[in-house]
C-alpha cells in the first residue's frame, strides 16, 4: 500500500513533468511500441501525468492494445483521475482475444501483468460510488489472485475494500454542508493542513511559487533534481470570503529548500507545532517536527523537536496536533512510519511539559492504527474525541475521516466513520472542529476542488464544513391572557439532552439588572429586552428550553432537530403560569462566598398531620428556585456529595403581597475521619446515664443522620484523668453505647453507628497546668462526646 504523507508529497511528484522529455518525445512521433517504453519509464519514475499522455497515444493508434489500456487506466488512477480511470478499466476488460492471439500468451499476461486489475478496477468503482460493481470486481480478484508470499497483503486489502463498499451502501448522511474556501486560498496545486484561529484566520500549506512556478497550472521542471516545495501561508476572512493567502515571511518557518506545513496551535495560541520535509536522494520524503513561539501574529524561537521524537535519516515524523492539559502540558499527536506501529503510517504521541521538557514518543494503543495508513490527527478537547484519516478502516474509498472517543480508563472507544458528506470516494483528510462543534475545516480532492491539467479530482483543496442551520425562536406570554403579547424580563436557558438523559447547559439568554439582554458570557446580544428568545441548534439533537421569570412558575419545553429534512427555524411560543410565590436562593459552601454548583435542592411539602411529600427537585447552578403555594409549610433539603445535608423549614403563611421568597443556603463540607465534638452531652457523675439536655444535643446528631442516610459514624466518649485508666475506659465505652442506644431507639439503624470508648487516652488539652497542678477547665474540655464519619 503506497503511503501518503501529510503534504501529499507523492502528489507533488505527480503534478509535473520534465520539459526536456516532453520536447524529445512528442506524442505521435514514434511507433506506439517505443511510446509504450517511454510511458512505462515515466510511470515507473512516478510522473503519471506524462505517462498518461503516452499511453493515450498508444490506445489511439491501437484500440485493441490491452497493455496500453490497462496501464493508461493505472496511470489515470495514480493521477487521481478516477472518472477516466473507470473508462479505461472498462475498455481493458472489454478487449477480447482476436483470431491471431494465442490463448496461452493471453493467460500468461493475465497472470503476470494484469493479475491485480480486478482489485484496482474495484478500487476505482468504490471511489466512484458504484459499490455493487466494485464488490463484483473485488470478489473476482479474491478468487483468482495468488499471493507471492506471506508478506503479500493484497487479499486483505480487497477484503477491506469490500467491507468499505458494504458500509457505504447503507451509511447515513450527516446534516452538514461542505464548501470550498474559494480561490483566495485554493489553487490548482495542493493546499493542506489548515489551522484556524477562531473563525477568521487560517494558516495553511500551499505551493511555494517565489515567482518561479505557477500554482494555477501544470509546472514543467528542467531537471530531475528540481523539486516543487510548499510553504505556510496565512489568510483572513473578510467581506464574506477568504482573502488571498500570503506566505509567512519568516525564514526560520519557511526555510528555503524545504516543504513546510502541518501547522497546529496549542490551546492558548502561544506555541505552533509544524513540519519541515526534505526529499531524500532516493526520492523518499523525510519530515521532522518543529515548534515555534507565537505572539501577536509573529513566530519566533523556532526549534527542531529533539530525538527520538524526530529521526534524522530513517523515518518520517509529521502532522502534529496539539492537546493541552490543565497543567499546561502539551500532548502532541503525530504520524510516523517508524517501527513499533501497526504498519504504514501510524498515529503516535509525545509530551511537552510546561517547562519545555519532551518525553516520548509512544504509539497510540487500541484499534485506531491499522496495517494501512492513519494520518492527520485532530483532538477535540470539548468532546475528548480524536479525529483522524485512514485508508485502513472501511469507508467510501481512499482516505476517510474517522473518530474515536477517549474513555474513562484513558483507552479509546469504537472507531467510527464520520460519514458523508465529510467523506467521499476521494481522499478526505485534515478534518478539524470548532469548540462549539458547528464548523471546521477539511482537505479533499473531491469534485469542487480546483482542477489541474483538466482533472477534477487531481489536487487537494481546503474546504469548510458547517452544520445545517437550525434554530428555535419564539415569545413567552402569560398563560390565560389572550392577546397579552410577549412578556419581558425573562431568562431563557437552552439545555442539550444527552442520550443518557443528562442535561448539559448549551446557552443562556438573560437580562441584566439594567435591563440589557446578554448572552451566557455577559456580552450584549444587541436585542431589546422584549420577551422574545432565539437559540441556534445542532442537527439530530434533543434540547430542553427553560424559561424563568420572577413571580411565575419555571417552564420547560422539549425541542428536537431529529428528523428535520432540511435547514429550519422552529417557532415555539411558551406560556408561563403565575405562581403564588417563587422561593429561590443561592447555594454556597459554609464560609466561602462563591456559589456551589451541583447541589441537589429538594422542596418537601409538610402536611398538617405531619406527613411529607416531595414536591420538586433540582440541581443548583448555583441558584435554585421553586413555585410554592400560600399558607403551607415546606422543607428545603440540600445535599451534595462531600457535604453535610441541610434542612431549612419554610412557611408561606402571613407573607403579604410579595412574589419572591429569598432563601440562601450554606452547607458545610464534611471530612471523612474528622472528629466532630457534640457540645454539652453530659452524664450523671460516674455513670453512663444521659441527662435530658444531652438528649436534645443528640437529637441534632439524629437529624444529621436522617438528612444523610448513607452516613456510617463512630460515636466516641472520652474522660478526664480522674480515676484509673481501666475504670475510665470502661466508663467511656458505656457512655458511647448509651448514646448509640438512644439514637437507635429513635430509629437509626445500629449498623450505622459504632460506639467507642477511649477513656483518658485521647485528651484534647492537658489535664494539668504547666506547673503540674490540676486544671479543672482542661479536664472539662477532655470530658466530651464526639462523632466522626466512617463512610459517607
Amino acid at each position: 500500500m503506497k503511503r501518503s504523507l501529510t503534504l501529499t508529497l507523492l502528489a507533488i511528484a505527480l503534478l509535473f513533468s520534465f520539459s526536456t522529455s516532453a520536447q524529445k518525445y512528442r506524442v505521435g512521433s514514434k511507433s506506439y511500441k517505443t511510446e509504450l517504453k517511454i510511458a512505462d519509464r515515466f510511470y515507473a519514475e512516478g510522473y503519471f501525468y506524462t505517462a498518461v499522455e503516452y499511453y493515450k497515444d498508444v490506445v489511439r493508434q491501437d484500440s485493441t492494445n490491452r497493455y496500453g489500456a490497462f496501464w493508461l487506466a493505472m496511470a489515470l488512477l495514480k493521477s487521481r483521475d478516477y472518472e477516466n480511470a473507470e473508462v479505461f478499466f472498462r475498455k481493458f476488460y472489454s478487449i477480447k482475444p482476436g483470431p491471431k492471439d494465442k490463448t496461452s500468451k493471453w493467460a500468461l499476461e493475465d497472470e503476470r501483468l494484469f493479475n491485480k486489475g480486478n482489485y484496482y478496477f474495484g478500487e476505482v468503482l468504490h471511489r466512484n460510488g458504484k459499490y455493487d460493481e466494485a464488490i463484483e470486481q473485488l470478489t473476482k480478484f479474491k478468487s483468482r489472485y495468488k499471493p507471492k508470499d506471506e508478506t503479500d497483503n493484497m487479499l486483505k486489502l480487497a477484503a477491506l475494500e469490500i467491507a468499505g463498499c458494504e458500509y457505504a451502501k447503507t451509511a447515513p448522511k450527516a446534516k452538514v454542508k461542505v464548501k470550498s474556501l474559494g480561490r483566495g486560498v485554493n489553487r490548482a496545486y495542493t493546499e493542506s493542513s489548515p489551522s484556524g484561529i477562531a473563525d477568521s484566520i487560517i494558516y495553511y500549506s500551499s505551493l511555494r511559487t517565489d515567482g518561479k512556478y505557477s500554482a494555477d497550472s501544470l509546472n514543467f521542471l528542467n531537471s530531475p533534481k528540481a523539486k516543487l516545495t510548499y510553504a505556510i501561508y496565512r489568510s483572513i476572512y473578510a467581506g464574506g470570503e477568504w482573502m488571498k493567502g500570503r506566505m509567512v515571511e519568516n525564514k526560520d518557518i519557511n526555510t528555503d529548500g524545504y516543504t513546510v506545513g502541518n501547522g497546529s496551535f496549542n490551546k492558548d495560541l502561544s506555541r505552533f507545532y509544524f513540519t519541515k520535509c526534505l526529499n531524500m536522494d532516493d526520492d523518499r520524503p523525510l519530515c521532522n517536527l518543529f515548534v515555534a513561539d507565537y505572539k501577536n501574529g509573529q513566530f519566533s524561537n523556532v526549534q527542531r523537536i529533539p530525538e527520538p521524537i524526530n529521526e534524522k535519516e530513517k523515518y518520517t515524523s509529521t502532522q502534529p496536533s496539539v492537546r493541552t492539559s490543565e497543567d499546561g502540558m502539551d500532548i502532541v499527536y503525530f504520524t510516523s512510519d517508524r517501527p513499533g506501529g501497526a504498519g504504514g503510517m501510524d498515529i503516535w504521541y509525545f509530551l511537552r511539559s510546561s517547562n519545555g521538557d519532551f518525553k516520548g514518543p509512544k504509539v497510540l494503543k487500541g484499534a485506531i492504527n491499522t496495517p494501512g495508513d492513519e494520518e492527520t490527527p485532530f483532538f477535540d478537547d470539548s468532546t475528548k474525541t480524536l479525529y483522524f484519516s485512514s485508508n485502513g478502516h472501511p469507508g467510501f474509498g481512499g482516505y476517510d475521516v474517522f473518530k474515536s472517543t477517549e474513555q474513562a480508563d484513558l483507552g479509546w472507544g469504537e472507531v467510527l466513520n464520520v460519514g458523508q458528506p465529510v467523506n467521499t470516494g476521494a481522499d478526505d483528510r485534515y478534518y478539524s472542529r470548532s469548540s462549539d462543534q458547528t464548523f471546521g475545516f477539511l482537505v479533499s480532492n473531491r469534485e469542487g476542488s480546483v482542477p489541474l491539467n483538466g482533472i477534477k479530482t487531481a489536487s487537494d483543496d481546503i474546504f469548510g464544513w458547517s452544520n445545517f442551520n437550525y434554530a428555535v425562536q419564539g415569545m413567552v406570554f402569560k398563560e390565560g391572557v389572550d392577546g397579552g403579547g410577549a412578556m419581558p424580563d425573562a431568562t431563557y436557558r437552552l439545555y442539550k439532552l444527552l442520550p443518557d438523559g443528562t442535561k448539559v447547559l448549551a446557552s443562556v439568554d438573560s437580562v441584566t439588572p439594567a435591563g440589557v439582554r446578554v448572552k451566557a458570557d455577559g456580552t450584549p446580544t444587541g436585542r431589546k429586552n422584549d420577551g422574545f428568545y432565539f437559540f441556534k441548534l445542532q442537527p439530530e439533537s434533543d434540547y430542553v428550553i427553560e424559561v424563568v421569570r420572577d413571580g411565575f412558575s419555571p417552564k420547560f419545553e422539549s425541542i428536537t432537530t431529529k428528523g428535520l429534512p432540511g435547514e429550519d427555524t422552529i417557532q415555539n411560543n411558551i406560556s408561563v403560569r403565575k405562581a403564588q410565590y417563587v422561593v429561590k436562593g443561592r447555594v454556597t459552601e459554609e464560609g466561602k462566598p462563591d456559589g456551589l454548583k451541583g447541589a441537589s435542592v429538594t422542596l418537601i411539602e409538610v402536611f398538617p398531620n405531619g406527613m411529607e411529600k416531595t414536591a420538586y427537585y433540582m440541581n443548583s447552578d448555583p441558584y435554585y428556585y421553586f413555585e410554592v403555594e400560600m399558607n403551607k409549610k415546606y422543607k428545603l433539603v440540600t445535599r451534595k456529595e462531600g457535604y453535610f445535608a441541610k434542612t431549612i423549614d419554610l412557611s408561606t403563611s402571613g407573607l403579604g403581597i410579595i412574589d419572591t421568597i429569598r432563601k440562601d443556603i450554606e452547607i458545610a463540607k464534611l471530612e471523612i475521619g474528622k472528629d466532630y465534638t457534640l457540645q454539652n452531652v453530659l452524664y450523671e457523675f460516674g455513670k453512663a446515664t444521659l441527662t435530658e439536655n444531652s438528649k436534645q444535643v443528640l437529637d441534632n446528631l439524629y437529624n444529621i443522620l436522617i438528612e444523610n442516610p448513607t452516613f456510617v459514624i463512630e460515636l466516641s466518649a472520652h474522660t478526664d484523668n480522674i480515676g484509673s485508666d481501666a475504670n475510665n475506659m470502661k466508663l467511656s465505652q458505656a457512655r458511647a453505647e448509651s448514646c448509640v442506644k438512644y439514637l437507635g431507639e429513635k430509629g437509626i439503624a445500629k449498623d450505622r453507628m459504632v460506639p467507642k470508648g477511649y477513656g483518658e487516652s485521647r485528651p484534647k488539652v492537658p489535664n494539668t497546668t504547666e506547673d503540674g497542678k490540676d486544671d479543672p477547665a482542661g479536664r472539662a474540655t477532655n470530658r466530651r462526646t464526639e462523632f466522626k464519619i466512617l463512610k459517607s
